[in-house]
C-alpha cells in the first residue's frame, strides 16, 4: 500500500497522478503522509518524502540534480490529494517500515497481547510493553547492546543496498557514516529520524539529538561524538 515499486498501491496511483487529479487514499497511507510531512518539518527538510527522482539518479549512480519536481496538495481534513502539478515522486521508504510496524502493533494491542517484538527486516524493530528486550547492534568499535521498553529501534546504512540514501539538501548519496541508529517512542519517526541523520554531520546530529525527547538516542558508526 504504501511502496511505491507496487504497482496499484496508493503512492503509485498518486505519483502516477496528472495536474488536476483528485484521488481519496486509504486511512494507512493518509497517516502515514502525515507523519511523513511532519517528519521532514522535524529535521528541517533532511528526511524528504518527495525524494523518489534523487534517490533513483543515486541508485543508477547518475547525478541527481537536487531539485523536486511536480506539486501535491494533502487535505487537511479529509484523506484526500490533489495534483496541482505532475511530475513529483513520492517514497516512503524510509518511514512505511515503521509505520508498518506500528500499525501491527495497534492491531496485536486489540487482541490483547500487550508484549511483543516486532521487526521489518531487522532495519526497524519496535518493542510493545513493559518488557526489556535485549538488541545487539554491530558497530566497528565492537557490538553494542541495547534493552528496547516500548520504543522503537531503527538503522540506516549502505551496507545492504549500496548507496542509496540521499541528502536532499543536494541529491548527493550520503556517505560521513557507515551505519546510523536512531532509538524513539514511535517506530515510524525512528525510522525517518535514522535516513535524516544519515545524510547529517556529527555537529547537525548533535543539534538535532539535542531537541529529540527524553530517552531517544541517535548512535552512529563512527560514533558523531566522543
Amino acid at each position: 500500500m504504501l511502496s511505491r515499486y507496487v504497482p496499484g498501491s496508493d503512492i503509485s496511483r498518486i505519483n502516477a497522478m496528472e495536474a488536476g487529479e483528485t484521488l481519496f487514499l486509504s486511512d494507512e497511507c493518509d497517516r502515514c503522509l502525515r507523519l511523513a510531512i511532519e517528519a521532514s518539518a522535524a529535521t528541517g527538510g533532511r528526511f524528504d518524502p518527495c525524494a523518489g527522482t534523487m534517490i533513483d539518479a543515486v541508485k543508477s549512480g547518475s547525478v541527481a540534480t537536487g531539485t523536486v519536481r511536480g506539486i501535491v496538495s494533502l487535505d487537511g481534513h479529509k484523506p484526500l490529494v490533489t495534483c496541482l502539478e505532475a511530475g513529483r515522486v513520492l517514497d516512503l521508504g524510509a518511514i512505511g517500515k515503521g509505520f508498518a510496524l506500528e500499525r501491527m502493533g495497534e492491531i496485536l494491542a486489540v487482541h490483547g497481547i500487550a508484549d511483543a517484538l516486532l521487526t521489518s527486516g531487522a532495519s526497524t524493530i519496535l518493542a510493545m510493553g513493559s518488557m526489556d528486550w535485549p538488541i545487539d547492534i554491530p558497530h566497528s568499535a565492537g557490538p553494542r547492546r541495547l534493552h528496547l521498553r516500548a520504543s522503537a529501534l531503527a538503522a540506516s546504512g549502505n551496507s545492504q543496498q549500496g548507496a542509496h540514501i540521499v541528502n536532499p539538501m543536494d541529491g548527493t548519496a550520503a556517505r560521513v557514516f557507515e551505519n546510523v541508529w536512531v532509538v524513539h517512542p514511535r517506530a515510524p519517526l525512528a525510522d525517518a529520524f535514522s535516513t535524516a541523520c544519515f545524510t547529517m554531520t556529527p555537529e547537525e546530529i548533535a543539534e538535532f539529538a539535542a531537541l529529540l525527547p527524553a530517552g531517544c538516542r541517535v548512535i552512529s558508526d563512527p560514533d558523531w561524538s566522543a
